[in-house]
């Protein structure tokens, strides 16, 4: 087995989006940073604590520069197959992600908010108040998703119900309303009392450099148009043997 210590050796990639840090995560999506804590407790003042917060602030931010409610994760969308069925795939913030979603994609997910519960409750229940207003509910609670992508202002609403989004929004209601439910019933556990304190690892001191955004795809796209503009420019030729 890998010692428990090999842990703390691991790279610590670190994010940046208006001023706020947080780790990085595969996509961006709120899943990634909050479904864990649903049955893991979270400690301040320590790396994963401090990154779901952040986590929080840069979505809502993100949908505040957007003027639409906040909350992105892995969702049904708009598009449908032939048998009519909603696709299904990850969204998230582009620049907290790994893996960058494409920056025009915008799917609000219900449940993501539901889940920041457990972070910023007052904030996530004015938010989920809002989508309620939108008309976002239905017979069996919030729709799955609302698809802003190809109809910014009025978007797409994913009348649908997802069980797995559903069981999570239940339980992140229980742990903020009932001293975490779950959590202490999880961390009896023998193996996770073992490992628990992997989860206390503190803040990594950092060098005040201030906050490097990485450009997104269109932004790329939009330096390469200018590069070749350049008359300076040294042409190329890449030779793959």
């Amino acid at each position: 087995d890998v010692p428990r210590e090999a842990w703390f050796r691991l790279g610590r990639k670190l994010a940046f989006y208006k001023g706020t840090r947080t780790l990085y995560s595969w996509t961006g999506t709120m899943f990634e940073y909050l479904m864990p804590a649903l049955f893991m407790r979270t400690y301040g003042d320590t790396l994963l604590g401090e990154s779901l917060t952040a986590a929080v602030r840069i979505q809502q931010a993100y949908g505040a520069e957007r003027g639409v409610p906040w909350g992105i994760s892995e969702a049904a969308y708009s598009a449908r197959d032939s048998a009519l069925s909603y696709q299904y795939r990850a969204f998230g913030v582009p620049y907290i992600g790994l893996k960058r979603a494409w920056p025009g994609d915008l799917v609000i997910a219900p449940y993501a908010s539901m889940l920041a519960l457990m972070v910023d409750h007052a904030a996530a229940t004015r938010n989920l108040r809002a989508m309620q207003a939108l008309g976002w509910t239905g017979r069996y609670g919030f729709f799955e998703s609302a698809d802003y992508s190809d109809s910014p202002g009025t978007p797409r609403v994913i009348r649908a119900f997802m069980a797995h989004h559903q069981g999570m929004g239940l339980l992140a209601l229980a742990n903020t309303l009932l001293d975490a439910p779950m959590q202490r019933r999880f961390h009896p556990d023998p193996l996770v009392q073992a490992t628990e304190y992997l989860l206390q690892e503190r803040l990594p001191a950092l060098l005040d450099r201030g906050p490097v955004e990485q450009p997104l795809p269109e932004e790329l796209s939009r330096r390469y148009e200018q590069w070749k503009m350049r008359p300076e420019a040294p042409p190329a030729r890449i030779a793959a043997g």
